[in-house]
């Protein structure tokens, strides 16, 4: 059911729905829905919480603005239960209206404050308001209807807005802003093109209407110079600093670009490349499907997360890292109602790429003895199945023997590729990239594919780390960015490999590989002659 279908809900005689919102849209929804009810259904709005102990009417301002009247008739008695007085008071209530009532939903949901006597009075509610004149909207964030009742009560959920939607809102909030600011002899000036305002609107993407208004009201403060406010390119930085507080407060966190590029891995390079159309307008007007993503396996520290950043840049997407960890809440279903909410929120932002960082840890289902990890993992499937918005989903694990089999099997992801250590090829490049970093860029390329030759068993990360400890060996040397052979060597020899200290665990994961695409693909080593002297000091 939609927003706007809820009037018509009403006079087909189902007399309570449930409306999910997020809290900072509350106010919006009040407002818009006692217009609207007056306006279809020729009948006043009250609202009630748990908070308060009046009954309020909902009146709508000359200005737009929302007035809260107390209603007089509704008195509380001091022993009453309030949950259970207000349900009372509806059924009494002797005239035409709506009742708006808010956040008790964890008492009609499926957690440990599950009323049976809150359940049975909404139960008898529902069919002896059918034929008369009163509705009731049960509003809150996160509703799971109990199984008693979500067959009875039908259910709403307010989408994020898209970005025409924020871009309209943008613009009318403006000028909202800009006539309060004129009453003060403020000019605010637009400076943004067209262009330029659409990508102000992407940026604000994800958010709801309300937070948006505050960020406009936020920025226009701070950015107030004497008598003038100038709506420029710095409102968009100031955007994605803003968006980036709030999702982050979600367990979402906007990606920051690889700082370099992924070394080897041709044959997953390959298969992004010849996808990364398939995000484009074009390939959308002609129907093409998009990509649901990939599963990423393979050793630590072979360079899966560097691998998800440069995804997204070779997609031209931006990057949502969703960290399920800290989702994980102590009430029954607020976990999984906490992953959902931010798999909607990408799909708003959508297309964009969503990263679930070593995702076995939260979905593996060791210890876990009420079914949260299942339930997450249901979340993530169907999203995965269902979604069309062109949310691309990048999983990566360390230990695909903890990973569910319904995650691992063929079919779920577009591929599963296994991130295998990396060959001797493919370790020369990722020294020279490293070492770039230090500033060591002129070194003999012997040096580099004799070392490269001695790393058998080394990750990226420990590549990495030999790298830096290397210019580190160097520096110390009173030789800063002149790395020799030498310092490579000193530095290698100080690494014991995971892969060795932990072969068991690279068993079990090569024999997994047999069943997923390598990312890699053979590279044949060159081969020297004076390798081995030049390894002799």
């Amino acid at each position: 059911m939609k927003l706007k279908d809820i009037a018509a809900t009403f006079s087909a005689q189902i007399p309570i729905i449930a409306l999910d919102v997020l809290a900072p849209e509350e106010l919006t929804i009040l407002t818009y829905l006692s217009e609207e009810f007056l306006e279809k259904l020729d009948a006043p709005t009250f609202f009630w919480n748990i908070g308060t102990s009046n009954l309020e009417r909902v009146l709508i301002a000359e200005d737009g603005g929302i007035i809260f009247q107390i209603v007089p008739e509704f008195k509380q008695p001091a022993n009453a239960d309030p949950l259970l007085f207000i349900f009372d008071f509806i059924e009494s209530y002797a005239e035409k209206a709506i009742f708006v009532i808010g956040d008790i939903h964890p008492f009609i949901g499926r957690g440990q404050q599950y009323s049976v006597e809150v359940a049975s009075k909404i139960k008898n509610l529902y069919h002896r308001l059918k034929h008369q004149g009163k509705r009731v909207v049960l509003l809150g964030n996160n509703i799971q209807l109990n199984e008693s009742l979500i067959r009875l009560i039908p259910y709403c959920e307010l989408p994020l807005p898209t970005v025409a939607q924020v871009l309209e809102h943008i613009n009318s909030y403006l000028g909202f802003i800009g006539e309060s600011a004129a009453q003060n002899d403020i000019e605010l000036v637009i400076e943004l093109s067209d262009v330029k305002m659409e990508e102000l609107a992407s940026s604000l993407l994800g958010l709801s209407l309300e937070e948006i208004s505050d960020y406009l009201r936020l920025t226009t403060r701070q950015k107030r110079v004497a008598k003038k406010i100038r709506v420029n390119q710095e409102f968009i930085s100031a955007a994605v600093e803003y968006k980036t507080r709030i999702l982050a407060q979600m367990g979402i966190e906007l990606g920051k670009p690889a700082e370099i590029e992924f070394g080897g891995l041709d044959l997953l390079r390959d298969w992004l490349q010849k996808r990364r159309r398939l995000f484009t307008q074009e390939a959308r007007s002609l129907n093409l499907p998009r990509p649901k993503g990939v599963l990423l396996a393979g050793p630590p520290g072979t360079g899966k997360s560097l691998v998800a950043k440069n995804i997204a840049q070779i997609l031209n997407l931006p990057l949502l890292q969703i960290d399920i960890a800290s989702m994980l809440g102590s009430l029954v279903g607020e976990s999984e109602n906490n992953v959902r909410r931010a798999l909607k929120t990408a799909e708003a932002i959508a297309p964009c790429v969503v990263w679930l960082d070593e995702v076995e840890k939260a979905l593996s289902g060791s210890g876990d003895t009420s079914g949260v990890s299942q339930r997450i993992l249901g979340s993530i499937l169907t999203f995965m199945s269902e979604s069309r918005a062109g949310v691309f989903v990048v999983a990566t694990a360390n230990d695909v023997s903890q990973l569910p089999s319904e995650l691992k099997r063929k079919g779920r992801f577009d591929e599963n590729f296994y991130v295998a250590l990396p060959t001797e090829t493919e370790r020369a490049a990722i020294l020279v990239k490293h070492l770039a970093r230090f500033g060591c860029s002129e070194i003999n390329e012997e040096y580099i594919e004799a070392i490269a030759q001695n790393t058998d068993k080394f990750s990226g990360a420990e590549l990495e780390t030999l790298a830096a400890e290397a210019a580190l060996i160097a520096f110390e040397d009173g030789r800063p960015q002149q790395v020799s052979i030498a310092d490579l060597e000193a530095a290698r020899v100080t690494i014991t490999p995971l892969a060795i200290q932990d072969a068991a665990r690279i068993e079990i994961m090569e024999s997994w590989a047999k069943t997923a695409r390598p990312a890699s693909s053979a590279m044949p080593a060159k081969t020297s002659t004076h390798r081995a002297a030049r390894m002799r000091f």
